[in-house]
């Protein structure tokens, strides 16, 4: 027992993890405005207490109230700016919100409300389990304990003392179950993951999941017009020199940074995914062969992002109306090793450029052709 708590105080959390994997399943948004909603209703309780006999009393009591409101109001536009809050903000958010939670309880004046208020703090316990350390879960519930501890020596003062102890002992029981089944579901959302076509590190497709989607992609748009498909290869440059200097962490951290760039810049029905190291793949159909600027884009996305890597890139295109409906694999991995070499062509150029390559002959599509009656 002493050893599944040691390797559970010591388990890294998921912040990047899961940042990736609601990213690749298009959450984020989603998940941001609903934190966001749940923070500034919280905000709201104290707010409206001040109105009704049961909340704070004295002025200090009722101050304090609107100072809580103010401060969740704040950390409400955390998450309803564009970007996702990084993970220090997020810690901060957290250990914020726990200690409004315990303000809002102790200046109640009703000692019944104040015990109930309590299970805020379960709220705030599922999304430490989802996306951070066990400290930060320890912290969450050591505060929850001492809160819900003084409410409930209020209430047996009020009331009786059998009432307290339930009423306090349940909201501490729900202050530890949340939690725990939050971290169940994140463990076993984790194993299938791995199982999945998800990169477990970035949260973007795998190469086989890559190659799926992009047939299902041509598959939607090729109705015979003069469509192209476009295949982007890019790799990191100083990626390998990153981990070497600054550690794994540092270049995982890099990695996850660059897929959610990759997201932001590239249409909502493009294919993303990452293969390898510092590789990462992009599909789209355009109108022309000319893609200058989404690449341009993503090359200054990439360079804009901490760490500031470089990238070289390779980019290949084809017309839309020369694929089947279902291309083979054989016709996409032709592509890609062409815009491979392309990219390598730019790495050993110097790094930091482009070579792109229009519509050259597939023999794919000429081995197809020859087995035709």
């Amino acid at each position: 027992m002493a050893e599944r708590l040691q390797r559970w105080w010591r388990n890294p959390d998921h912040y990047y993890w899961m940042t990736a994997y609601l990213a690749a399943q298009g959450a984020q948004t989603l998940v941001c405005r609903s934190v966001a909603l749940a923070t500034a209703g919280l905000g709201l309780i104290p707010l409206s207490l001040l109105a009704s006999p049961s909340g704070p009393h004295g002025t200090v009591n009722r101050t304090i109230a609107l100072v809580v409101t103010g401060c969740c109001f704040a950390l409400a536009l955390i998450w309803l700016r564009p970007v996702w809050p990084s993970r220090r903000m997020s810690g901060a958010f957290v250990l914020i919100s726990s200690v409004c939670i315990a303000v809002t309880c102790l200046i109640g004046g009703d000692p019944v409300a104040n015990v109930s208020a309590g299970a805020a703090f379960a709220i705030l316990a599922a999304f430490i389990s989802v996306f951070h350390t066990a400290r930060y879960v320890a912290f969450n519930l050591f505060v929850a304990v001492i809160t819900v501890t003084v409410t409930a020596i209020q209430l047996a003062q009020a009331r009786d003392v059998v009432f307290a102890l339930c009423a306090g002992l349940f909201i501490v029981l729900l202050n530890m179950v949340v939690p725990t089944a939050c971290q169940i579901l994140v463990h076993v959302l984790e194993v299938d993951v791995l199982s999945s076509d998800i990169d477990a590190v970035t949260g973007l497709l795998n190469k086989d999941a890559f190659y799926q989607h992009t047939s299902e992609l041509i598959g939607a748009r090729n109705r015979g017009d003069d469509r192209y498909l476009v295949i982007v290869v890019t790799t990191l440059d100083q990626f390998r020199l990153l981990g070497e200097t600054s550690g794994r962490v540092t270049a995982d951290r890099a990695r996850v940074a660059v897929a959610q760039t990759l997201r932001d810049v590239t249409r909502r029905d493009a294919v993303v995914a990452h293969i390898g190291e510092e590789e990462f793949l992009v599909s789209d159909t355009f109108q022309t062969t000319d893609v200058t600027p989404l690449v341009d884009r993503m090359r200054s996305a990439i360079a804009a992002t901490p760490p500031r890597l470089t990238a070289s890139v390779g980019v290949v295109s084809t017309p839309l109306k020369g694929l089947a409906n279902a291309p083979s694999n054989e016709v996409l991995d032709e592509m890609v090793t062409i815009a491979t070499v392309a990219m390598f062509d730019a790495r050993l150029a110097g790094g930091d450029q482009v070579r792109y390559v229009e519509c050259p002959p597939l023999r794919a599509l000429d081995d197809r052709r020859d087995d035709r009656p």
